[in-house]
């Protein structure tokens, strides 16, 4: 046993005749991009970023043993496989290993294996080893018909333009001027490219003056706050104004402007134009930028889940109303306490993260975390709200297309 020699049955070399005295079975695969359940009810996008996630059950293992996962995908079900390995190992408890939906709600306890990226049209996904981590045999696969077919369909990039406003404000001595930080950028373009149903995302980015007509303070502190608003609407007529011309000269009319306004000397609310019914990106919105202080957002900003807000209501996004949020009367929005899914549906949230940004890999439990269009914490995408911008990413795609020749 602890000499190595080839074991001519498997055709490989190996110190153990056997990896583990035990089986494991394939409890689950999903393919996910921002939201999934088992069942694959949430679309799959073409060129987006997508994971699979493979879950395990060992049964009779006699010791605890890490491993890794190999999948084989293929286009076709009799076509030429492509085997690709997981990134992360897990280790397979021989007593207490967690059961399937502990699995989905933690990222480090599922096997994840990123995809190249897929064109439109079917993938069929399936376990073909489970590896040890040491070495050793594999360990034997009890439901090797563990196959998932899933589809992949076509979605337009989302064009944008995010304008940094440069403000100055005069109540100190001297004045000081301030814009947007470069990461309130990076992150907003990042979460949108992570939690929204897109191919791509067609991002430019600049910082202008704010306007004469605009400076600190933002808000008297009302509650009706007619001050931010007479600001507000400033502001929103220099971006139409920034976006007429830039169309004029040129621009695809598809593209939507959000202005980012630093919060540095003072938070300055965000503001769409108005919520789209229809599709129309004429539509502008403004949103601050500045360093989170909230305990569940880590990265350093809140300007990316704040935009992804915003430019919601761009998209005909409305307030379910949830955490001191009024409820529009026309929002559809169906879970409760504004969350992200609900048992039923059986969604989890996955962020595949920014690995330049330093940014993780997550799962995120329905029952943690809301939609972006709430007003409460730990806040994703729901399904409902990734559907609703997919719709109407496409009629836009469609109805704003600039005139060929």
């Amino acid at each position: 046993m602890g000499v190595l020699g080839l074991d001519a049955t498997a055709g490989r070399r190996s110190i153990f005749s056997e990896a583990s005295g035990g089986t494991v079975q394939i409890a689950g695969v999903e393919v996910v991009q921002a939201i999934q359940n088992l069942a694959h009810d949430v679309r799959l996008i073409a060129q987006k970023r997508t994971v699979v996630r493979v879950y395990v059950k060992p049964d009779g293992l006699s010791r605890n043993i890490r491993v890794r996962a190999e999948i084989a995908v293929s286009s076709t079900r009799v076509g030429p496989e492509k085997y690709i390995v997981s990134r992360n190992i897990v280790s397979l408890r021989s007593a207490a290993h967690p059961e399937l939906e502990a699995q989905r709600v933690n990222s480090d306890e599922s096997l994840n294996i990123e995809l190249p990226p897929q064109q439109v049209g079917t993938l069929y996904v399936r376990v073909n080893r489970i590896i040890p981590v040491a070495m050793g045999d594999d360990v034997p696969i009890s439901n090797p018909d563990n196959e998932v077919e899933v589809h992949f369909v076509s979605a337009p990039p989302f064009r944008i333009r995010v304008v940094g406003l440069r403000y100055i404000d005069k109540r100190p001595n001297p004045p000081r001027s301030f814009a947007p930080d470069a990461l309130h950028f990076d992150l907003l373009r990042s979460y949108l490219t992570r939690a929204y149903p897109i191919s791509a995302l067609e991002w430019s980015q600049i910082v202008v003056p704010i306007g004469s007509n605009v400076e600190p303070p933002f808000s008297d502190g009302t509650q009706n706050d007619p001050l931010w608003q007479t600001l507000a609407a400033r502001v929103l007529l220099r971006l139409q104004l920034i976006r007429q011309a830039d169309v004029n000269a040129g621009r695809d009319p598809r593209t939507h402007y959000y202005g980012l306004i630093a919060d540095d000397s003072d938070f300055f609310r965000g503001r769409a134009t108005q919520v789209a019914a229809a599709p129309d990106p004429t539509t502008v919105a403004i949103g601050p930028a500045g360093r989170s202080r909230f305990s569940w957002d880590g990265d350093g900003s809140y300007a990316d889940w704040y935009g992804a807000h915003e430019f919601g209501h761009t998209l005909g996004c409305r307030h379910p109303g949830h955490c001191n949020q009024d409820r529009d009367p026309l929002s559809s929005f169906p879970y409760p306490n504004g969350r992200i899914s609900d048992a039923a549906e059986g969604c989890v949230g996955f962020d595949i993260g920014d690995s330049d940004l330093g940014l993780p890999m997550r799962a995120l439990p329905h029952s943690d975390n809301s939609d972006f269009m709430t007003y409460c914490e730990n806040q994703w995408v729901s399904r409902h709200t990734y559907n609703q911008i997919f719709d109407r990413l496409h009629l836009e795609d469609v109805q704003f297309a600039p005139a060929v020749g």
